[in-house]
C-alpha cells in the first residue's frame, strides 16, 4: 500500500466517523426534541394503606408476615392476646344467662299469681253474691216476720182482754202467744245471721281488697320484668360488643398486595389504630416524574410514557400521563427558598407529573425505586 492510499483510506475513515457522529448527534437532538428525558423518576403510590388493630388494644403474640412479603385480601396478619377479650366476653354471656333465668322464673310467678288471683277473685266475688242474696232473703223474711209479729201481739192482747171478761177459752190464748214465740224466736235467729253474714261480708271485702293489692303487685312485678327486658337488650349489646372485640384481635390484610412496612413485632404492645404493618396495592403504583420546567413542552395528559427502572434494567414498562400537577416541587419543600433579601440564584424548577403505567411487570415494583422516563411530546 502506498503512502498516498493510506492518506485516502485516513481521509475516509475520518469522513465516515464524522458522519456518524453527525447522525448521532443528528438523532439524539431529533430524540430530545420528541421526547422530554429525566431521570427524576421514582415508584410511588396512591395508597398506602396502614393496617392496625381496631377498637382494641393489648400484646401482640405473633405476626405472620415479613417485610416485602406478598399478602392476599383477609389473609392474617398479626394475632393479639385474646385472653382479656374471650374472659370480658364469657362474662357477658354468663350474666346473659342468669339476666334470662331470671326472666323465666319471673313469668312464671307472674302466671302462678295471676291464675292464682283470678280464681280467688271468682271465688270472692260469687261468695259475696250469695251472702248479698241471703242478705235480702232475711230482710224481706224479717219484714214479714215483724208485721206477722205485730198482729200477733195485737191479738194477744185482744184475746187477753177477751180472756178476763171470760169470753174466749184459755187455749185460743195459749196459740197466739205460742205462735208469737215461735215468731220472735225465728226473728232473733235471723238477726243472729244477718250478723254472721255481716262479718262473713267483711271479710270478704277484706280479702277482696288484699286481691287488688296482689295485682297491684303483679303489675309491679310486670314493670320488674320490663326492666328485665331492657337490660336483656344492654347485655346482649355488651355480648355482641365483645364478640366484635375478639374479632379484632385477628389483624387481617384489607388488600392483596406486599408489605412494605412491619412496624411491631410479637411482644410489642400496642393501643387502638396503632399501625402494626404499612402495605401496598400493586394496583395504586404509579411513576412520579419530576420534570424540569424546560422540559414541559409539549407534555400533556395523555402522551405515552417508556419507563425503565434502575433495579430491573432488562425489563420495559410503559405508561401515560394521567396527571400534570398544578406547583412546582420546590413550592411544598419542607425548607421553601427565601428570595426576600434578594439574593437569587436561578435554578430550574421541577414539575410533579404522573404517570400512570398500563404495560409492564407491574409486581415488581417497589415503592421508592427509581429510573428514567421518555414522555412523547405531542
Amino acid at each position: 500500500m502506498t503512502r498516498l492510499q493510506g492518506k485516502k483510506i485516513g481521509t475516509l475513515v475520518f469522513i465516515g466517523v464524522l458522519l456518524a457522529l453527525l447522525v448521532g448527534l443528528f438523532l439524539f437532538i431529533h430524540h430530545r426534541m420528541r421526547y422530554a428525558v429525566t431521570n427524576a423518576v421514582f415508584v410511588e403510590t396512591e395508597n398506602l394503606v396502614y393496617v392496625s388493630f381496631t377498637r382494641v388494644a393489648g400484646r401482640i403474640l405473633k405476626t405472620l408476615k415479613k417485610e416485602g412479603e406478598r399478602v392476599s385480601q383477609g389473609e392474617e396478619l398479626a394475632l393479639l392476646d385474646q385472653k382479656p377479650y374471650q374472659q370480658a366476653l364469657a362474662a357477658a354471656r354468663a350474666e346473659l344467662l342468669a339476666l334470662k333465668h331470671q326472666q323465666e322464673a319471673l313469668k312464671l310467678e307472674i302466671k302462678r299469681l295471676e291464675e292464682e288471683i283470678a280464681l280467688k277473685l271468682d271465688q270472692t266475688r260469687r261468695q259475696l253474691e250469695e251472702i248479698e242474696a241471703r242478705r235480702a232473703a232475711i230482710s224481706a223474711r224479717r219484714a214479714g216476720l215483724d208485721a206477722e209479729i205485730a198482729q200477733l201481739r195485737r191479738d194477744k192482747a185482744r184475746l187477753a182482754y177477751l180472756f178476763r171478761q171470760d169470753l174466749v177459752p184459755k187455749r185460743k190464748l195459749e196459740g197466739v202467744e205460742t205462735s208469737l214465740a215461735r215468731l220472735e224466736k225465728e226473728r232473733k235467729a235471723l238477726t243472729f245471721e244477718e250478723k254472721a253474714l255481716a262479718k262473713a261480708r267483711a271479710a270478704l271485702k277484706k280479702n277482696l281488697a288484699l286481691l287488688f293489692n296482689q295485682q297491684k303487685l303483679v303489675a309491679e312485678k310486670k314493670k320488674e320484668l320490663a326492666s328485665l327486658g331492657a337490660r336483656e337488650k344492654a347485655l346482649q349489646a355488651r355480648v355482641e360488643t365483645a364478640s366484635l372485640e375478639l374479632s379484632y384481635c385477628r389483624l387481617t390484610s384489607p388488600i392483596s398486595g406486599y408489605v412494605a412496612k412491619r412496624f411491631h413485632v410479637a411482644g410489642d404492645v400496642v393501643g387502638p389504630g396503632e399501625p402494626v404493618y404499612a402495605l401496598v396495592d400493586p394496583k395504586s403504583l404509579y411513576i412520579l416524574v419530576l420534570l424540569e420546567e424546560t422540559k414541559l413542552r409539549g407534555v400533556q395528559p395523555g402522551a405515552p410514557a417508556k419507563i425503565k427502572i434502575d433495579a430491573f434494567p432488562k425489563e420495559k414498562f410503559e405508561g401515560r400521563v394521567e396527571e400534570i400537577l398544578p406547583a412546582t416541587a420546590a413550592k411544598f419543600a419542607l425548607v421553601p427558598r427565601d428570595v426576600s433579601a434578594g439574593e437569587f440564584t436561578k435554578v430550574a424548577q421541577r414539575v410533579p407529573i404522573k404517570i400512570r403505567i398500563t404495560k409492564g411487570p407491574v409486581e415488581l415494583l417497589r415503592v421508592g425505586l427509581g429510573g428514567e422516563v421518555e414522555i412523547k411530546r405531542r
